[in-house]
């Protein structure tokens, strides 16, 4: 009897170790395909992530890209600006968009009827997007007739493909001539006139300018219709022309018994043959009493100084070359054109 209960001892812990090894194997298992299943959780997370990461960088690429895409036309020979130019409590800013290259160089000029101005100027580079800013503050004791610039001129780029890209080539309404150590060279340019009154907010907008050019432009028989307006202090000779473009003219006051010479406006000729010129009003100067009349005499002179040799291959050196009503031989055997208007004084 007690030898039958040893053997049902002994094999009742045999069932149970067998059983107990049977839990374990499946325990193991489970174990391995829960790891394997996390595993793979883990590999399709990371995939997503980086997936979403792709899409972020693809997104951000985009984005960065329209911020920085500059104008359709951008590089383009025919050089456009548009913008603003605000003047207020003697400050000038300028803010506008162009189809010049990226890290192009413009030039804020602002000069003074009445004298030179010092540290008047800005620079600036056109962003990649083709916008710019430029601005300077003027002296307080500035007033009158201003003359405000911007400009951009391919001999004063300092990046060597911009110069090269655009020195000589340029097109549109934009596009002057101007002379520099005697040479003639082309800048885009837009120029505006104003009259600074102190404390008034002006604005002004950047458009191109429409020349109208006339059939016989650059002729060597030169004709000029010139025409006087006041406005306010100053004298304005508005001048319509044949003459070429950047040609050096001047306008001056003759008045008996005076000595005048400072009375006078200087410029140069539009691409289509006009100008204005400015001098102060003779009526308005305390000096000048009794005054009942007084001329105007305008001249041009191919061989002055301030001309280009774009000038001078029209003209002739010496104005040899100049024909029609208005010619006139001067001192030192040169031509030059001369008109004389005689202003009326109103009383």
């Amino acid at each position: 009897m007690v030898r039958r209960n040893r053997l049902l001892m002994v094999i009742l812990a045999l069932m149970i170790s067998i059983l107990a090894a049977c839990s374990n194997g499946e325990n193991e298992k489970q174990v391995e395909t829960e790891n394997q299943n996390n595993a793979s959780a883990q590999k399709e997370s990371e995939s997503k992530t980086e997936d979403e990461e792709d899409s972020t960088d693809s997104t951000e690429e985009e984005v960065s890209f329209e911020v920085n895409q500059g104008l359709e036309d951008q590089g383009d020979l025919e050089v456009k600006f548009e913008g603003d130019i605000h003047v207020e409590n003697k400050v000038v800013s300028v803010k506008g968009t162009t189809n010049l290259l990226p890290e192009s160089q413009l030039t804020l000029l602002v000069d003074s009827e009445d004298g030179v101005l010092i540290g008047t100027s800005d620079r600036a580079r056109v962003n990649e997007n083709g916008s710019f800013e430029l601005e300077t503050t003027l002296p307080d004791n500035v007033e009158g007739i201003l003359h405000i610039e911007v400009k951009f001129e391919p001999t004063s780029q300092d990046v060597e493909e911009i110069k090269n890209h655009y020195l000589n080539e340029l097109s549109g309404g934009f596009v002057r001539n101007y002379v520099e150590l005697d040479e003639t060279y082309q800048k885009a340019s837009f120029q505006q006139t104003i009259t600074l009154d102190e404390g008034e907010e002006q604005t002004f907008a950047i458009t191109e300018p429409s020349w109208e050019i006339p059939d016989d432009y650059g002729e060597a028989t030169v004709w000029i219709e010139p025409e006087i307006e006041k406005q306010g202090d100053y004298v304005a000779v508005k001048i319509n022309s044949n003459i070429i473009d950047g040609t050096f003219i001047q306008a001056r006051a003759s008045i008996p018994n005076y000595i005048t010479w400072g009375i006078q406006g200087t410029g140069y000729i539009n691409p289509d043959g006009s100008a204005v010129l400015y001098f102060e009003d003779p009526e308005k100067d305390s000096r000048i009493k009794n005054l009942t009349e007084y001329d105007i005499i305008i001249t041009m002179e191919p061989s002055n100084g301030s001309n280009g040799p774009h000038v001078t291959e029209v003209y002739g050196e010496n104005g040899q070359n100049l024909a029609g009503d208005f010619v006139d031989d001067t001192e030192d055997g040169s031509k030059v054109i001369r008109q004389t208007i005689t202003v009326t004084v109103e009383e």
